[in-house]
């Protein structure tokens, strides 16, 4: 049933990759035109942004792109079976730094568990930011959810954004994770 889903969806079984607020889609897009043989996933707040990126992705001609409008920690829990997906991507998530704007947060609820329980083994989860404070803290949460910081992998190569262009100019805070094989009990079970 795992790979149904994902099935229904795309209408092939290729390995699925998630991006987490791609705003205009500058990495979707891109990544989806140099890699048929994978399957790419939006989820975007904004709906007309969504709207937005799927309308450029249909002008593209672009089969292994799908964008929904949605809160992600909502679509992931309710959305997304376990083990089902290749790679999280999130680039530039909005800090919201206003401790009345907690709700906003990305990373403020159950989000990380989320992306663990989601994760095939050996999955990953891309972060980067501007602010490396946002990144630390995303990286505490993600390490208590059960994945594994892999420092030694660099960045994969992507196209700079918009909203990087504008706002990274002091540089960008990159972590990525891994989830294990097995949990941290070494008994094989799903996180």
């Amino acid at each position: 049933m795992v790979r149904d889903l994902w099935f229904a969806v795309f209408g092939n079984r290729h390995p699925v990759e998630v991006e987490i607020g791609p705003g205009r889609g500058e990495v979707i897009l891109a990544w989806a035109a140099a890699a048929p043989e994978r399957n790419f996933f939006a989820i975007e707040r904004s709906s007309g942004r969504a709207t937005a990126l799927g309308m450029a992705a249909a002008r593209r001609e672009l089969p292994n792109v799908r964008v929904v409008a949605g809160d992600a920690a909502c679509v992931l829990a309710h959305g997304v079976p376990d083990e089902s997906v290749a790679a999280y991507h999130v680039y530039f998530p909005d800090p919201w730094p206003k401790t009345g704007h907690r709700h906003r947060r990305l990373f403020g609820g159950d989000l990380a568990r989320q992306l663990a329980r989601t994760l095939v083994p050996e999955g990953t989860v891309h972060v980067a930011s501007d602010l490396p404070g946002l990144v630390a803290a995303i990286s505490t949460q993600c390490v208590a959810a059960g994945l594994v910081l892999d420092s030694g992998v660099g960045p994969p190569p992507r196209p700079t954004t918009a909203f990087e262009q504008r706002y990274a100019r002091a540089g960008t805070s990159y972590a990525r994770f891994l989830r294990p094989r097995t949990n941290s009990r070494g008994s094989g079970a799903r996180l």
